[in-house]
């Protein structure tokens, strides 16, 4: 059955009049009385009555037609929910980031996205399988410090992610070495953190051990605790420039550098819908107003990609 003969089904149940229904759908009478013909013989039951000049609809004939425009209905509201999805006035958005800083990040600006698009709800789900969740379509884009999976994703670097030391007392030398930060004493995420994991590398690389005087999950606390000369602390300037450090101060670390890769990455051969787009345009514009260390040729290929 297709859905040409129920729309030409429809137009002569409403008119009731074979000539004046072909004439409002632009076809001949008898193109229209041999599609309903068809449609008849389908169904196996004739749809009108014939007398002389005048038609009427058949028992079956009004089955037909209140389910016709149950259908007709149907496909209306997927036209229209289509419509409303592809500009952001309803849907859902799923985002896959590291648990620490960067969920941070996401977080933060899913308070302009709300703004812009109230009626998007927006999950933010802080894993340490990033590529796995975007992989099995539990999450629409995810960003992740790592990017393996070459041949199912699509990765592209955002930005160098870079560390500094913070302390409530300034320093005249803008760079110290990451050895000299050791001597301290610290106020650290748990090892489970991103950022701890790799600080705990870079120190066993040189055969240093890290003893932080206080460890805890929480940024709010580890600035609170810097503010009160407690100790010092080393975090991403994703955290420092995202959170009221105008009091504080900051150093580069040196020797080695303390960076790291941050990717979005997304599926390969998947259809990239509007909330995603938008949202990714946020973050585009918060990373570039940050002046992050980007790669240009890195940022045209995310533009022309996904932008």
């Amino acid at each position: 059955m297709e859905l040409r003969h129920l729309e030409y089904f429809l137009m002569v149940s409403e008119e009731l009049h074979f000539t004046k229904a072909a004439e409002k759908l632009g076809i001949s009478q008898p193109t229209l009385s041999h599609q309903i013909k068809m449609l008849e013989k389908e169904i196996g039951y004739s749809l009108f009555n014939r007398v002389g000049k005048k038609i009427e609809l058949t028992k079956v004939g009004e089955i037909v037609q209140q389910e016709a425009l149950n259908i007709q209905n149907s496909i209306q509201n997927i036209s229209s929910q289509i419509a409303a999805f592809s500009k952001g006035e309803i849907g859902e958005l799923k985002i896959a980031v590291l648990p620490g800083e960067i969920t941070d990040l996401v977080t933060t600006l899913c308070i302009p996205f709300n703004q812009l698009y109230p009626n998007i709800r927006v999950f933010v789900e802080s894993t340490d399988q990033v590529e796995k969740v975007v992989i099995e379509n539990q999450a629409d884009f995810g960003i992740s410090f790592q990017f393996n999976q070459e041949d199912l994703l699509h990765g592209t670097k955002l930005y160098d992610e870079e560390f500094y030391l913070i302390s409530n007392q300034k320093s005249e030398e803008q760079k110290v070495q990451f050895t000299s930060v050791l001597d301290g004493p610290l106020i650290l995420f748990p090892s489970m953190h991103q950022c701890r994991k790799m600080l705990n590398k870079a120190s066993s690389e040189i055969d240093k051990t890290l003893e932080p005087i206080v460890e805890t999950s929480s940024i709010k606390s580890i600035l609170n605790l810097v503010r009160s000369g407690v100790g010092r602390s080393i975090v991403s300037r994703t955290l420092f420039e995202f959170y009221d450090t105008n009091d504080l101060f900051f150093q580069q670390i040196e020797k080695p550098t303390l960076t790291r890769e941050v990717f979005l990455v997304m599926k390969k051969n998947c259809y990239m819908h509007y909330a995603s787009r938008e949202f990714i345009k946020l973050l585009v514009r918060e990373i570039e107003k940050l002046h992050f260390n980007t790669e240009k040729e890195a940022m045209h290929s995310l533009h022309s990609f996904v932008l």
